[in-house]
């Protein structure tokens, strides 16, 4: 199954491979654990949003990275401004370039951020971007600033904010090896109740509802084999997953 907004993505661009979870694994961003747990959301048709204070820390890297671990049949929508609400069904991977206020054309805010999550409610998957350290910070500008229903804010199942070791600015480049990028934090929500704090770096996951032991043991053993292979970007990676489910 073609599909050219997962390849516009996930694809080369100018020269350049985007990374896949298995090198953000093999540069430490992300042990085992977490990236079983982080496929068996994504697999099970979770919504995730990546965020980070800084710009240039990585997040639309690690947030392309689980695209090769969408669930069968679904593909992928760009969500453009001016756009959004003609994203219809059959349900769609839907991908914001990033939700800001700020000028790049791409970005989403006021009722272009209303109609994405709007697509959530109708039962797309939402995939995104955020300059914030923390879900506090991202329900303000996305609830109260921009009036998205409550509702509509949890049924985003994962935000994962990230952080570079010592923030260098000069260091702020995905390919750099010298700086390590890993997750500080992830909240996770059943569409319910607020988000909860489920990962910290300094703790690593919690036990509770947002685990499921039997998938995590299938797709770490994937991840282990994977990481023998010769499957190694982003699409690459995908049709070997889609294989082995």
């Amino acid at each position: 199954m073609t599909d050219p907004i997962f390849d516009k993505f996930c694809g080369a661009e100018e020269g350049e491979v985007p990374l896949s979870l298995l090198d953000l694994i093999a540069r430490d961003t992300l042990d085992l654990e977490l990236a079983a747990w982080l496929v068996s959301c994504v697999a099970g048709g979770a919504s995730w949003i990546t965020g980070s204070g800084p710009g240039g820390i990585g997040k639309t890297t690690i947030m392309r990275s689980l695209l090769s671990f969408l669930p069968h049949n679904i593909l992928c929508a760009e969500a453009l401004p001016g756009q959004v609400s003609g994203i219809e069904l059959p349900r769609k991977c839907v991908i914001s370039h990033e939700l800001s206020d700020h000028t790049p054309p791409t970005y989403l805010w006021d009722q272009d951020l209303r109609d994405y999550f709007n697509l959530g409610a109708a039962g797309h998957i939402l995939v995104g971007n955020v300059h914030a350290d923390d879900v506090t910070e991202i329900r303000k500008e996305i609830v109260n600033d921009c009036a998205v229903p409550e509702a509509q804010f949890r049924s985003v199942d994962l935000f994962a904010f990230v952080k570079m070791e010592g923030q260098d600015p000069e260091a702020r480049r995905i390919k750099d090896k010298t700086s390590r990028r890993y997750f500080e934090k992830i909240f996770w929500s059943d569409g319910r109740t607020d988000h909860d704090l489920v990962f910290t770096s300094a703790d690593g996951l919690t036990q509770g509802p947002h685990r499921n032991e039997s998938a995590e043991a299938g797709h770490r053993a994937f991840l282990e084999k994977a990481l023998q292979g010769s499957a190694r970007t982003v699409p690459d990676l995908r049709t070997a997953f889609l294989a082995h489910n």
